[in-house]
């Protein structure tokens, strides 16, 4: 049996009133729902991409919403869902920023400015080796600051293949980071 909010729903877009239709989940589920995700990600920003995700993929699949018997605990679990691989994605990359050691950077002796100019042309050369699209995504979060949601608008391609482009270009740049941390290490060495 169906909940009232999936009746009035699924009524609306049997009677092709879809824009009603995305209206009234927003209405009735959005605000609880950016509460919802915001206790587990503790900021709203990514919270409400989340949220605006989840209704729009369940606009989407209108037409197979009667399969769902509870849409409320299904919005709860997708947005839970959601927040949790966020929160799990963000771990991995503070994990792969945490690797990339930051010594010698804030000194002022002539060996440590050096170094970090030569840091600064590996990260440099590793950015412009990314593949194409993966360094307009990095370039465009990164270093232009623009939010994952607007650069997935801008570039019509999914929130999740920005976060999938990022962890692939932070991967790469630490390991040439750590290269480059372990040729110094080495020609110390020698």
């Amino acid at each position: 049996m169906l909940d009232s909010l999936t009746k009035a729903f699924t009524d609306l877009i049997a009677e092709n009133r879809e824009s009603e239709a995305y209206q009234l989940l927003y209405r009735h589920y959005h605000a609880t729902l950016l509460d919802f995700s915001a206790a587990y990600l503790k900021a709203r920003e990514p919270a409400e991409e989340i949220v605006n995700d989840v209704l729009l993929k369940v606009w989407q699949m209108k037409g197979n919403i009667v399969q769902i018997s509870n849409l409320r605990a299904y919005l709860f679990t997708a947005v839970r869902n959601a927040s949790l691989d966020q929160l799990a994605r963000l771990k991995r990359e503070q994990r792969l920023l945490s690797d990339i050691p930051l010594r010698d950077m804030a000194t002022d002796d002539p060996e440590s400015l050096v170094i970090s100019m030569e840091l600064y042309d590996c990260i440099r050369n590793a950015i412009n080796a990314l593949p194409p699209r993966c360094r307009q995504i990095y370039e465009m979060v990164r270093l232009e600051g623009m939010r994952n949601k607007d650069v997935s608008e801008k570039l019509n391609i999914s929130v999740n293949t920005i976060d999938v482009q990022l962890a692939i270009a932070l991967k790469r740049l630490v390991n040439a980071v750590s290269s480059f941390n372990k040729e110094r290490t080495l020609s110390k060495e020698v």
